[in-house]
């Protein structure tokens, strides 16, 4: 009997796997990815529902904190810094001193006031009913104490027009004192001085004098009276400015003394004088020691100012009370608040945990998903594509293919199965182009060269039609063309625009006697120097006919034009090109310069006759020399 052959045991790791990869290949690529990406969302849901829960408790915290706490805390900050502005405003109504000061200090604290009530009536609103009883409670008393200081201000105003009143009043009796007394003191003086004359003669009139010694003897005390009037009213004036109580009570008994020692000599002044100034002197009197006179009525504003400076110290303290209060019940506030936060922060870090747990328990399923179909079922099979689509880019046909199949990876392959058949017939169908396009390429470059020659000659022969062939200067045609475009710019600009026409003296003898070769190179030479004198671009140099040449000038002067023509006649009869004919000896030149500013009236024709009109000049004048022309009308 043969022997039992036992089966090999089965993988079930294996077995799961092909299962895995079985169902995902029945499915398809499309399918299996809307399946993977169901359960992805179902897990990023779970991760939301979870974030949103937690967001909702510590929300509900941070709620209890910003619309409940924090509202009423700042609320009572808000009230405190109106009380503080209110009683501020006790300051303004202090330093009142003019009706103006009264109604600004009174519109401030009206202001004032209306915003604390606001204030209240906000925190009263924000659920702080006990914290606005007790701030409301100090503002009461803050605005009874700020309502009796500004009835002190109304009084203190209204004595400010007393004393004004009892000033005028003074003024006004030192006024009838001085119109009392000043023409009794002036004819009692004017007796001293005729006394001192009759004193001073040789033999004084000792009975002219004796009488009126007399006569003038019972005034005397009326000029010490005038003198102690005239202090107490002084002292009056600058005791209605004393800054405060003892100082005030100081002149009081300083002005009393000078009362009784007035009211003696005023005794001693005979009986007439006393008649006259009894009713002005009493009023005097009375306005030292009345009531409504400047002493009382300054005692009163004292009085009533050192009452101010209590009431509004009162206030002060009551801000201090109310910033005391303040700051408990900020205190207990800030407790409410730190203690919500730390149970907002208690409940944050559980239901972090939850959330953090949620979301590696996605995060695995979603690397599960990628590591068992996406890298192992499509990634394999998609870089099998992509090396063979490159390695039959790369020209290499001689390679395995992907297997074709039912779903949308073995479609692609037998895509690329027919892409490869295809490439091998478009290879050789390249190669016949590429000879073709190199035979192309060929005859295009062979086009671009007779084409470049052609651009080179037209150049030439443009350069030809504007040059002058012997000395390389622009022809006639140039210069016409170039005169009517200055022209033309010189009008539009109101530029200066110069024309430099240049001779050779005596030319035609140096051709008869050196010959035409001889000729030439002395015209060339002479355009030689003209290039280095008018190097300018905007300057062009031609030779105009023979061994005449032009040059037109722009962007100059009429000085610095005739100094290049200077130039010009010097350096060329430096050249010392030998001319026997020539009474200098050696080659020489004649210059005719015109300058104008081109306009309506004018032509360049004006301008050419006016150089050859000077250049006509330079040689009739005996050659060798630069002539400008007159001005061109």
């Amino acid at each position: 009997m043969s022997p039992l052959i036992e089966p090999p045991p089965e993988n079930h790791a294996d077995n799961a796997k092909g299962r895995w990869e079985a169902t995902f290949a029945r499915l398809g690529i499309r399918e299996s990815f809307l399946f993977g990406f169901g359960v992805m969302c179902t897990l990023l849901l779970l991760v939301v529902a979870a974030a949103l829960f937690t967001t909702a408790r510590i929300g509900q915290s941070a709620s209890n904190i910003l619309d409940e706490q924090l509202p009423v805390t700042l609320e009572i900050l808000r009230a405190t810094r109106a009380v503080d502005a209110f009683a501020a405003t006790g300051a303004a109504l202090v330093s009142a001193t003019t009706e103006d000061d009264r109604r600004t200090a009174f519109e401030r604290a009206d202001s004032a006031q209306a915003a604390l009530e606001q204030t209240l009536n906000d925190l009263a609103s924000a659920d702080a009913t006990a914290e606005a009883a007790e701030i409301h409670l100090l503002s009461e008393e803050l605005t009874d104490n700020l309502l009796r200081l500004r009835d002190v201000v109304d009084e203190r105003i209204a004595l400010v027009l007393a004393k004004d009143a009892a000033r005028t009043r003074l003024v006004a009796n030192l006024q009838a004192f001085q119109q009392q007394l000043t023409y009794r003191i002036r004819i009692m003086e004017s007796d001293s001085d005729i006394i001192g004359l009759l004193m001073a003669q040789p033999v004084p009139p000792t009975d002219r004098v004796a009488a009126m010694a007399q006569n003038t003897a019972p005034l005397i005390p009326l000029a010490r009276f005038y003198a102690e009037v005239e202090s107490i009213g002084g002292r009056l004036l600058a005791a209605a400015q004393d800054p405060n109580l003892p100082a005030l009570h100081l002149s009081e008994q300083v002005l009393a003394i000078a009362i009784a020692g007035a009211s003696s000599t005023f005794a001693r002044l005979p009986e007439e004088e006393r008649d006259a100034l009894q009713s002005i002197f009493k009023e005097l009197q009375a306005l030292t020691t009345a009531a409504d006179g400047p002493l009382g009525l300054r005692e009163q504003e004292l009085t009533l100012y050192a009452e101010s400076q209590v009431l509004n110290l009162e206030s002060q303290q009551i801000t201090s009370r109310v910033d005391g209060t303040t700051a408990d019940l900020v205190q207990r506030r800030l407790d409410d608040i730190r203690q919500a936060g730390v149970s907002a922060t208690e409940s944050r870090q559980r239901y972090i945990w939850l959330l953090t747990l949620v979301s590696a328990f996605s995060l695995l399923g979603m690397m599960a998903f990628m590591r068992l179909h996406v890298m192992r079922h499509l990634v394999a099979r998609l870089s099998l594509l992509s090396k063979t689509l490159q390695n039959i880019a790369a020209g290499r046909f001689d390679i395995p293919l992907p297997e074709a199949g039912s779903d949308e990876l073995g479609r692609l392959g037998a895509a690329v199965q027919q892409f490869h058949t295809t490439a091998i017939e478009a290879g050789r169908r390249e190669c016949e182009l590429q000879a073709s396009n190199r035979s192309a390429e060929k005859a295009r470059r062979e086009l671009e060269i007779k084409a470049h020659e052609l651009e080179s000659l037209n150049s030439k022969l443009a350069d030809l039609s504007t040059q002058d062939f012997l000395t390389g200067l622009a022809n006639r045609r140039r210069f016409d063309e170039a005169l009517g475009v200055e022209w033309a710019r010189g009008t539009r600009t109101g530029q200066l625009l110069a024309l430099i026409m240049i001779d050779v003296d005596h030319f035609k003898p140096f051709n008869d006697r050196y010959g035409h070769q001889a000729g030439d190179d002395c015209l060339r030479q002479v355009a030689t120097m003209m290039k280095s004198v008018f190097g300018r671009v905007s300057d062009l140099a031609s030779r105009y006919g023979g061994e005449e040449f032009c040059v037109i000038v722009t962007d100059s002067t009429e000085t610095g034009i005739y100094g290049m023509a200077e130039r010009v006649r010097t350096a060329v009869e430096k050249l010392t090109v030998e001319h026997a004919d020539s009474p200098y000896g050696v080659v020489t030149v004649s210059i005719g310069v015109a300058a104008v500013i081109p306009c309506g009236g004018k032509t360049p024709e004006d301008l050419l006759r006016a150089a050859d009109a000077a250049l006509y000049s330079a040689k009739a004048n005996g050659r060798n020399r630069v002539m400008q022309s007159q001005p061109i009308g």
